[in-house]
């Protein structure tokens, strides 16, 4: 029988599902990534207070964060690459423990007044590697999860997105910074124990997740590593959401780096203002994940991705120009909905057109070249503020993105996203 809306006879429209009814398994991913964001939050604001309080000089404490993003430059290839050789879900639960296992070292040298520079700079590395592992697997086993529904797909990052927003950005940090007023040792307590219960969660998992040896084989790791390199390289689609990304975040990381400045410098913002304005972002994205697919159904997803990039420019240049924290806080909800759309868009993408036994691989490559211009943006963030003012970073980084927008335009068309993913070339907008 029909259901419909009462006194109408109208059908009613179908449910779009939850969490829970995603995937039998989607629950346990879900759960296991959210604790474990939570405690990344928590130490994202707790290191680099640790790290103020055993050295006072700027370049010894960057070269924390710096010792931290190596790993991706380094191993981000071969993680990949073993995501699509081993077991994903063992792999995961298994980077969980070591970081567990990292985390708990620290907060015990913490405790009993070890703690040193170079103390957080091995500790920062090493997890950094499990993160390779973790996260090349992580977005791995998402599709055979969900069962490989495109729709499914995107829906599921909707909530990861969402997710990621709301425990690593907004709940985290405060939280963070709240346990290390009490004990310089609590925050990392906490995040060893998030990095316990995630991979209680995904030992959970019922599913099989290990790619078929018959499909991978005994190739060498090398060999392996440039068989998913040269099948990203001959996806235009594909090929062009990486070039994009990678320049993304380069802009975003040069307003990122002396956005801080820029607060309290130009707005007059303290640091509870700032915090605040942090804040607003993150309701953007939530805002953005949550809309990601009714913008896909008026639009189609490769103009919906094109509009991300559209509105991250605006939203860098409004910046440039604000005059107060109000206007300020306007441009950041509205960089973060773009973001959101932009990353659910692009993992979506990314997951639905990848062939399974290539997923890991694909998405190291991925990661090496967004995660890897990191560092630059960075820099060119603080070279652009001490040559031209605080100011000019947004201007770059919005002009970087409208170029972005322009080049997408040429390159990640309807007709060829139908072609990666089955979407249809026609739609509305």
């Amino acid at each position: 029988m029909t259901d419909t809306i009462p006194g109408t006879g109208t059908p009613r429209p179908p449910r779009r599902p939850g969490a829970l009814s995603l995937a039998p398994d989607f629950p346990m991913l879900w759960g296991a990534s959210a604790v474990s964001l939570l405690g990344n939050g928590i130490s994202s604001a707790a290191l680099p207070l640790l790290a103020a309080t055993l050295s006072t000089d700027p370049m010894v404490v960057a070269s924390v964060v710096v010792v931290g993003r190596l790993p991706w430059l380094l191993f981000a290839l071969p993680a990949g690459a073993m995501a699509d050789r081993w077991d994903r879900k063992r792999a995961m639960w298994l980077a969980d423990l070591v970081r567990a296992a990292l985390t708990g070292v620290l907060a015990v040298a913490v405790a009993a007044g070890f703690a040193s520079i170079g103390l957080l700079m091995a500790v920062g590395f090493l997890i950094a590697v499990a993160d390779t592992v973790f996260d090349s697997s992580n977005t791995a086993v998402l599709p055979k999860v969900v069962s490989g529904d495109p729709d499914r797909i995107r829906r599921a990052n909707s909530w990861l997105v969402g997710t990621r927003t709301t425990v690593e950005s907004f709940a985290g940090p405060p939280l963070g910074g709240l346990l290390f007023g009490f004990s310089r040792a609590l925050p990392f307590v906490g995040d060893a124990l998030s990095f316990l219960l995630s991979a209680a969660l995904l030992r959970r998992m019922r599913g099989d997740y290990h790619v078929s040896r018959n499909v991978y084989g005994e190739t060498r790791l090398w060999r392996a590593v440039a068989e998913g390199c040269s099948w990203l390289w001959r996806q235009p689609v594909l090929r062009s959401i990486t070039a994009v990304a990678g320049l993304f975040n380069v802009a975003c990381l040069a307003q990122t780096a002396i956005f801080v400045l820029f607060a309290q410098q130009e707005l007059g913002l303290g640091a509870f203002g700032f915090s605040l304005l942090l804040a607003v972002g993150s309701f953007g994205s939530l805002f953005g994940a949550a809309q990601a697919g009714r913008l896909n159904a008026w639009f189609g997803t490769a103009v919906s991705l094109r509009l991300a990039l559209v509105a991250a420019g605006a939203a860098c240049l409004v910046t440039a120009v604000a005059p107060d924290a109000w206007t300020a806080g306007a441009a950041e909800v509205l960089a973060g909905f773009a973001a959101a759309i932009w990353n659910v868009n692009q993992m979506s993408l990314r997951q639905s057109g990848t062939p399974d036994h290539l997923l890991g691989r694909v998405t190291g490559a991925h990661r090496l070249v967004t995660y890897g211009g990191m560092p630059f943006g960075a820099l060119l963030g603080g070279l652009l503020a001490s040559a031209a003012g605080l100011r000019a970073s947004f201007v770059v980084a919005g002009a970087i993105m409208l170029a972005l927008a322009v080049f997408a335009a040429a390159t990640i068309t309807r007709s060829r996203v139908a072609e990666l993913v089955g979407e249809p070339a026609a739609g509305r907008g």
